[in-house]
């Protein structure tokens, strides 16, 4: 990686951030390093977040415009005693409530573009992860389900500002996700922290070619 000019102390650098907080990186550049990542990801997760909700939002509401009031007890609708407009709510619930609606409504490869799913792989972005479980490929349910798993863990990462450049003392990438695919069987998905920022390109273009 390229060196990040930083016009401070190291010991201003250390007052400013936190000791505590600088721990957790191999260096102050390092430090830098994973602000530049945020700065270019942060639309991108931001872009991907909203058109995925509206996705989930339509396919519920070709089925019941008022879904989101007769949703199951294991899924909370954040703000829906200050309010019943549909736009304001779906505006309000988070990442990780849309991932809850897909699940548990099994509607996870909706949110997602159907040539993507077809084609994708996630040995692109590392190549230990998995594409079969035993024998057979992943299908689109399974492959819909750990990436919007995987995306929400990069998302949940980068906007509470944690380190995405770390890895395991094993050389595994610590952005990984375990997925429930089949009965006892987990399956663990990684990404690479040098692909993260194409992995977030390719869900993108997959929308508007």
């Amino acid at each position: 990686m390229e060196q990040v000019d930083i016009n401070m102390d190291n010991e201003k650098y250390i007052e400013l951030f936190s000791q505590a907080r600088l721990n957790g990186y191999s260096s102050i550049d390092e430090h830098e390093q994973n602000f530049k990542i945020l700065d270019k990801i942060a639309s991108k997760l931001g872009r991907i977040e909203i058109i995925i909700r509206n996705r989930i939002d339509r396919k519920m509401c070709q089925k019941d415009k008022d879904w989101l009031f007769h949703l199951p007890n294991n899924i909370d609708l954040e703000a829906s005693n200050e309010t019943k407009d549909h736009d304001i709510l779906v505006s309000r619930q988070t990442f990780g409530f849309w991932i809850k609606v897909a699940r548990h409504y099994k509607i996870e490869p909706v949110a997602l573009e159907k040539d993507f799913l077809d084609n994708f792989s996630f040995k692109k972005y590392y190549y230990k992860n998995k594409e079969r479980l035993n024998k057979t490929e992943l299908n689109d349910y399974q492959k819909a389900c750990s990436i919007l798993l995987l995306t929400k863990n990069i998302r949940n990462r980068a906007f509470h500002f944690e380190n995405l450049l770390k890895l395991r003392k094993t050389g595994i990438p610590r952005l990984s996700v375990r997925v429930d695919l089949k009965e006892n069987r987990v399956f663990y998905f990684s990404i690479e922290p040098n692909m993260i920022i194409e992995y977030l390109d390719d869900i993108l273009e997959s929308f508007n070619k």
